[in-house]
């Protein structure tokens, strides 16, 4: 398993959150996923041989959002 923390643009209340939390959850290969308001940020816990980062951002998007720089 790794870990990454994607920094999310957009996130202003806990909808956002909870809507991010089970998008990025609902990813083949994610074992969890805790998006933090005050950060604007998503720690993801995956496995690199069933998800790529790619796809994260594309499902961050899907959902409205904007991944930082």
């Amino acid at each position: 398993m790794e870990t990454v923390i994607v920094k999310i643009d957009g996130i202003s209340c806990m909808g956002c959150v909870n809507t991010l939390t089970r998008v990025l959850s609902a990813l083949p290969g994610v074992e969890g996923a805790v998006v933090d308001k005050d950060q604007a940020q998503a720690t993801i816990t995956f496995d690199p041989a069933q998800v790529q980062l790619a796809r994260f951002k594309s499902a961050i998007e899907d959902a409205g959002y904007d991944v930082a720089a």
